[in-house]
């Protein structure tokens, strides 16, 4: 059974999307600072890579425990604990580095924040829908996505900006800071309407019936499945876009740097489109013309003969990522159950980020091994493989609405 949120918005929407923001600002500011300083003080790339392992694991090993407690507990409290542990873990690293130094406080931070983080998004993702109503949940997806655009340039810029001058320690007291803001937008929201009545079990019981929920429906299945393969394989572009500047086009690192920010300029333009059209969008094909567009972006940015193409088609890779994101978010959100909404967002992260891990641990070889072209290739054909299925549920889509158009 779909949830069924109200027709009007929650007076107080705003809060949760401006907290997400700030509190995926945190995040940033937070991995950016640690992962520098622990290159200063290390020297080590494989320390670096190991503190960004330890930033990606809670999500997967914590994920279906933080998605069960997002149905059984109330979310927005789930949301202010957490911001606010987050808030003291980085003024106890704060301590901690001036003991032990600024390794042990840069892993503890990262570490705890880490699985604080595990349990805030699930939370939010299942409040979303619950405030926004029918009518804006969309449009509040798209804001929320062009918050955490502005957090990936906003957060790293000012760490690598202050780190240096001022510390890592002081950059610790900015990000409890964040979490603390972010914690007093939420306190604001008041009246929430109340959750579903959830029989509870034991928390392993109920995380396995929220994987059960997702595999009894297929539409759930389908756009699950799709998001993992895309991350599965679009690591490739992490991974080789750096090579594809240095060694094909034959130009200095710096060029790269540049690709990421036309990246995220793209990313904030259809934010902002997406933002205007609000319940316009129809998520169904928005989703499997995104999925479509990052495929062949991805091949295109492979092929390209230079950098003034390549800028073109990261453009395009932006922009088909950030489209995807809020169609597929919003509609997850809408197919899933409140009562399961938190376990079905937390299963979707999970399998996010194990697609990454694993799409991490190869994407180096198969660009080293294989080509920078044509792995690039390579994935694209695959992205627009995992399409088709997604066009089918489109499809489909489509004509029971039409069908039921004309009963």
């Amino acid at each position: 059974m779909a949830a069924a949120p109200s027709d009007r918005a929650h007076p107080r929407l705003l809060n949760l999307v401006l907290a997400q923001g700030i509190s995926a600002t945190g995040d940033m500011l937070l991995l950016t600072a640690a992962s520098i300083a622990i290159f200063k003080e290390t020297d080590s790339a494989t320390a670096v890579s190991l503190l960004l392992g330890v930033a990606a694991l809670p999500t997967v090993i914590l994920g279906p425990l933080a998605g069960t407690f997002a149905d059984w507990f109330s979310r927005r409290r789930m949301m202010i604990i957490a911001d606010l542990a987050s808030a003291v873990a980085c003024v106890v690293a704060v301590i901690a580095s001036m003991l032990t130094g600024v390794e042990v406080a840069a892993f503890l931070s990262v570490a705890i924040v880490a699985a604080l983080s595990s349990f805030y998004r699930p939370a939010a993702q299942a409040l979303l829908p619950t405030l926004a109503g029918k009518s804006q949940l969309e449009r509040a997806n798209s804001g929320i996505r062009l918050g955490t655009s502005l957090a990936a340039i906003v957060g790293p810029a000012t760490a690598g900006l202050l780190v240096g001058r001022l510390g890592f320690e002081f950059l610790l007291l900015l990000d409890a800071a964040t979490f603390a803001a972010s914690a007093l937008l939420i306190v604001g929201i008041t009246r929430v309407p109340p959750m579903p009545t959830v029989e509870r079990r034991s928390a392993f019981t109920d995380s396995v019936e929220g994987l059960r929920y997702a595999r009894r429906h297929p539409r759930l299945r389908i756009v699950i499945g799709a998001i993992g393969i895309t991350l599965l394989v679009g690591t490739v572009v992490n991974a080789g876009t750096l090579a594809l500047v240095s060694r094909v086009f034959g130009l200095p690192e710096s060029r790269y740097g540049l690709l990421l920010a036309i990246e995220g300029a793209g990313a904030m333009t259809l934010a902002l489109v997406l933002l205007y059209l609000g319940p316009r969008i129809r998520l169904l094909p928005t989703g499997a013309a995104a999925l479509i567009a990052v495929g062949g972006s991805t091949v295109m940015l492979g092929s390209s003969p230079n950098l003034q193409w390549a800028a073109v088609a990261i453009t395009i890779q932006g922009m088909a990522v950030v489209g995807l994101q809020v169609a597929f978010a919003s509609y997850i959100q809408q197919q899933a159950a409140d009562a399961f909404r938190g376990r079905v967002m937390a299963l979707t992260g999970m399998v996010a980020s194990l697609a990454s891990l694993a799409g991490f641990g190869v994407a180096g070889f198969l660009v080293d091994g294989l080509g920078v072209r044509e792995s690039f290739t390579f994935a694209g054909a695959v992205i627009c493989a995992a399409a088709v299925p997604v066009v089918g549920l489109a499809w489909r889509a489509a004509r029971e609405e039409r069908v039921a158009a004309l009963a």
